[in-house]
């Protein structure tokens, strides 16, 4: 079943006139790294933009501690942890703690090295009942050691943009390409079949894949390509599976769908006033209000 990407497969989550901030969940973002030869602020902080701008309660990131005060300043509304105050050692302990969030993004600027790895084995083998959205390094390491996604014991989004699709396919033995228009929605959905989860094939013409279903976003700009956007879509993922739950994984990949249009609506609204260069995260994160303003809600 594929669906009409000129509009969403859902509706805006509810804003009930006595809630509070717990009322619309919390999202942890893990990612950023400080090491001797790379250092990444942005990643964690952009997804920290787009879960708070898509309405989510609270953020709470998680990064080295050498970093922590500069995401917190690129995303001063979010709070912060330091990442090795997580007990990623003891999987119990990991998955009490993980199960505090109602949606948890897990990667963006996160790094490749020992500590990186560890910190996405240890999440994705805990048995945290929260749903993660795994992105960009989280997907990259897991392209090394995908057994860990196959016995993953969570709700897994998985968002990888064309390049880290193909490294995930070649490391699980998935022939379909995503370079070409009917390559891109059998490669999402062979994703999202095999593995069972939600798929995200980002690119021009979005495809978000699970078992059968399939939407294909049709909306969008140029002016998408740039760093830091596809940060600010798996914080506006998470943001929204935060405040509506994931109850079934068919509500997962609505949510999914319905973030990814928001997403590429936003980036249009930008570029009406400004062309098809120069975007920048934050400023697409901060067109998203308006957007969710024009959907109904549930």
């Amino acid at each position: 079943m594929t669906l009409d990407g000129q509009s969403p497969p859902g509706l805006a989550p509810s804003r009930p006139v006595d809630a509070h901030k717990g009322t619309f969940g919390t999202v942890m973002v893990i990612g950023g790294c400080d090491d001797p030869d790379s250092c990444m602020v942005g990643g964690p902080a952009f997804s920290a933009h787009g879960a708070l701008r898509s309405g989510a309660g609270r953020v709470v990131m998680a990064t080295p501690r050498g970093i922590l005060g500069h995401c917190l300043e690129v995303a001063p509304s979010a709070t912060g942890m330091p990442i090795d105050s997580i007990p990623f050692d003891d999987h119990d302990q990991l998955r009490e703690r993980l199960n505090e969030f109602q949606a948890i993004v897990l990667g963006p600027g996160l790094g490749s090295g020992s500590e990186a790895e560890h910190s996405v084995r240890s999440v994705l083998a805990c048995g945290t009942a929260t749903p993660v959205v795994l992105d960009a390094d989280g997907l990259n390491i897991a392209s090394r050691f995908p057994e860990w996604i196959v016995r993953a014991g969570c709700p897994l989004v998985l968002t990888p943009h064309p390049g880290e699709y193909e490294r995930l396919a070649a490391a699980m033995g998935l022939p379909a390409s995503p370079r070409s228009e009917v390559g891109r929605l059998e490669a999402a959905s062979d994703l999202g079949r095999g593995l069972g989860v939600v798929a995200v094939l980002k690119g021009m013409g979005t495809v978000v894949a699970f078992e059968d279903s399939a939407w294909v976003c049709t909306r969008g700009t140029p002016a998408l390509a740039t760093a830091g956007t596809g940060d600010v879509l798996s914080g506006m993922i998470a943001g929204l599976v935060a405040q509506e739950g994931a109850e079934a994984p068919s509500v997962l990949w609505k949510t999914a769908c319905l973030a990814v249009w928001i997403h590429a609506v936003s980036a249009e609204r930008w570029s009406l006033g400004n062309g098809e260069s120069g975007l920048m995260a934050v400023e697409l994160a901060g067109e998203v209000p308006a957007v969710m303003k024009s959907l109904p809600r549930s």
